[in-house]
């Protein structure tokens, strides 16, 4: 069983940052075109940034700690809290954002971009309290990750994660990839 960890044992602005090579991975499997502005809205240490940098024309990062290492790797940043920012659209926004409130984020994604794809625990699936919400969101495609990855450098969690992507255009039935394994990708 999953127990998500007491206020006081969570890393201080739940700076718990994907690593590089799961990043690459999961942004290779994106049609992003050359010509694509992406935002990620919670850089953090910089992992989604460098694997969009080479695919994208513009990489754009926002973190509420505007020391983050993650912001050294954008081409522009906004400093601050991702929900306050609202005065722009992307067609590509792309990252891992916070467990807690994750739904908050995902509504104002699709508020500024047409395709959103994050990082997420695949018990975000489950709750009669979402049930609305994926009613709501235009989920095109969940690969499930075969593989654990570890936030922290040592060992991984009792969750299991996939990538969401979110589509504005999409309509119809969301597809949903099995034991995808991004070691092998």
């Amino acid at each position: 069983m999953s127990r998500a960890l007491a206020h006081a044992e969570r890393i201080p602005l739940d700076a718990y940052y994907t690593p590089d090579a799961l990043a690459a991975s999961l942004v290779a499997l994106l049609p992003i075109e050359a010509t694509d502005t992406v935002l990620e809205p919670h850089v953090g240490g910089g992992a989604f940034a460098r694997a969009l940098r080479g695919r994208c024309l513009h990489v754009v990062g926002c973190d509420i700690n505007g020391e983050s290492v993650g912001m050294r790797e954008c081409d522009s940043g906004l400093i601050g809290d991702f929900l306050a920012f609202d005065d722009a659209s992307y067609r590509w926004i792309v990252g891992n954002p916070p467990f807690r409130g994750f739904e908050q984020h995902v509504d104002h994604a699709l508020t500024l971009g047409r395709h959103v794809a994050f990082l997420l625990r695949l018990a975000v699936l489950e709750s009669a309290g979402r049930v609305e919400c994926w009613s709501r969101w235009p989920l095109r495609r969940v690969w499930c990750l075969a593989e654990r990855p570890s936030f922290t450098g040592s060992g991984t969690d009792s969750a299991a994660y996939g990538f969401f992507w979110f589509d504005r255009m999409h309509t119809g039935p969301a597809e949903i990839v099995p034991g995808w394994s991004w070691r092998s990708a």
